[in-house]
């Protein structure tokens, strides 16, 4: 029961990082982003019109702190013997959350094919997400993938943990 502790509290952990970093560094990410953009002869409005924003909004927080106290709750009870409410949210966290940080994880992806989609196809993605990222300390990046690796293989192991014992 210690290894489904362990990792709910980690992930917890990752999900009030990831999005604190955002907020710290989203705006200073923005304007490095719409000042590449507009390096390529384009408008930054070319970035709000494919849904590309940095920054933190007060619901990614919200919801990102939501998950966190609910994975410090499931903990709490999972020390308390009770892993009902694991065996029931773990995999929803595991299917929902999945997707989302999938999408975190591989950004510049759906970046590019965002872009593609239009006539801005001739944009270069990795100049622009590249501005972007530099603005973000150099260990967030492994902290994205790390949320990712425990919401996902994490929950797989909880609940390969919690079948078996």
């Amino acid at each position: 029961m210690s290894v489904v502790i362990a990792l709910q509290i980690l992930t917890a952990l990752t999900y009030l990082a990831v999005p604190l970093v955002g907020h710290r560094h989203g705006a200073a990410a923005q304007r490095a982003a719409e000042t590449e953009i507009r390096r390529q002869g384009r408008t930054p409005a070319v970035l709000a019109e494919h849904g590309l924003d940095f920054t933190a909004s007060k619901a990614s927080v919200a919801v990102s702190v939501m998950i966190a106290a609910g994975l410090a709750a499931l903990a709490v009870l999972n020390l308390a013997d009770q892993p009902l409410p694991t065996w029931i949210l773990q995999p929803i966290l595991l299917v929902a959350g999945g997707f989302i940080t999938t999408s975190q994880v591989f950004v510049d992806r759906y970046v590019e094919n965002a872009l593609r989609r239009s006539d801005t196809a001739t944009i270069d993605v990795k100049a622009l997400m590249g501005a972007a990222k530099e603005v973000f300390p150099g260990w967030f990046r492994p902290l994205v993938i790390a949320r990712f690796l425990l919401t996902t293989v994490g929950s797989l192991a909880i609940l390969v943990s919690l079948a078996v014992s």
